[in-house]
Order: C-alpha cells, then structure tokens, then sequence
C-alpha cells in the first residue's frame, strides 16, 4: 500500500467511526499519522485492508479496526482449517510412504504359520504364545 491509498484507508476509517478523528489543521501532524501507519501496512495490499475495514465494521464493532486487524489475511475461519487438514493429510502421506519404504514382512517361521490350514494355524499359534509365555516369565 502507498501513502495515497493509506491517507484514503484512513479516511474511510474517519467517516465509518466518528471516534476516529484525522488531524484537519495540522498538515504536519497529518503526514506524521500517515508515515506511521504507512510504516505498518506498506506491505498490505489496499484491497485487503478496505475488506478488513469492512469486515469489522460489518460485525457491528463500535471502535475502529487496529493496524493489525486490517493486516489480517482475508482467508476464512473454513479456508484456514482446511488448509490446516490438507498440510495434516499431506504431513500423514510423507510418514506413510516412509514406513512402506522402511517397513519389513513377518519373519518365515510367522509366514509359514499363516500359511497352514485352519485348524493347525490356530493350533500352531497357540502353541507360539504359549512359548513366548514360558520364556518371557510371565
């Protein structure tokens, strides 16, 4: 934003909030105000700042937005979860490509258990936790 759109920014604040008040007589004051504020908001688009303007003074706010309020990215409350659950699947896809990557099978002697028929399978494995059982101690 330049110094123009600031000083026009500032004069639609003037005339939605009567609280906010524009140095009128004094030229230098004036300049001052806009230097500052042009210090903050020189690298918020005019565009977003006069919809952040309109946004506070939609939801019915009795006092004029901060600098920082109409600094604020236009995005919705929708738009940032969104974008918050698109990053967490995507952050969930990176992990789980890593694990295929770095993942190993069954050792033979479990392979070879799942591959006997039913009856001995189920025979097979309790035998096998009863072995860890017995040996683990518990």
């Amino acid at each position: 934003m330049n110094k123009a759109e600031v000083t026009e920014l500032l004069k639609k604040i003037s005339r939605k909030y009567l609280t906010f008040r524009l140095p009128k007589d004094d030229f230098d004051e004036l300049r001052a105000m806009v230097d500052e504020w042009h210090d903050d908001l020189h690298d918020t688009p005019f565009e977003v700042a006069v919809e952040n303007l309109r946004r506070h003074s939609n939801n019915a706010e009795q006092w004029p937005p901060s600098i920082g309020k109409l600094k604020l990215s236009l995005k919705t409350e929708e738009d940032l979860y969104h974008e918050s659950m698109k990053r967490s699947a995507q952050e969930y896809l990176a992990q789980k490509d890593e694990w295929v990557r770095t993942s190993v099978g069954p050792p033979e002697h479990i392979k070879a258990m799942m591959s006997l028929p039913h009856e001995e399978r189920l025979e097979a494995i309790k035998a096998y936790a009863e072995r860890n059982v017995r040996e683990s101690g518990c």
